[in-house]
């Protein structure tokens, strides 16, 4: 019985995971990120226009450059140091272009909320690889 039990479990373990890595196709991460957007801040439907395009070129930046990590694993190819400080100094300036647009967007405000939200995002991001890290 108890293994029955297990056996059970494990099965609805695995299945949970599986929902929870559902994939979603570039457009319906936009559509969510956009959706959680306009109700943290309560965007108007302009704002919301305004914001999507630019939502949509950072998706495909982002998509092209975990592309190329990828391609770079599969070869088992190691960055070198400078690689790696200009990825950092690319993904950098990004965020900065990306901050501007908004804060031209975004009322006052609307702003300080977003930053906020970004800044506790930074936080939780950085938690968790801090926990990946002490797991191996």
């Amino acid at each position: 019985m108890l293994a029955l039990v297990l056996a059970f479990s494990t099965i609805t373990m695995a299945q949970n995971k599986e929902m929870k890595r559902e994939k979603l196709t570039s457009e319906e991460k936009v559509a969510k990120q956009l959706e959680k957007m306009t109700s943290d801040l309560s965007l108007t439907n302009e704002q919301q226009e305004k914001i999507k395009p630019i939502l949509e070129a950072q998706m495909e930046k982002r998509e092209k450059k975990m592309e190329e990590m990828k391609e770079a694993r599969v070869k088992e190819e190691k960055k070198s140091k400078e690689e790696r400080a200009k990825r950092r100094e690319e993904m950098k300036t990004n965020q900065e272009s990306f901050k501007k647009d908004m804060s031209k967007i975004l009322t006052p405000e609307q702003f300080e909320n977003w930053e906020k939200i970004q800044e506790s995002r930074k936080e939780k991001a950085k938690e968790h690889i801090k926990e990946k890290r002490g797991r191996h």
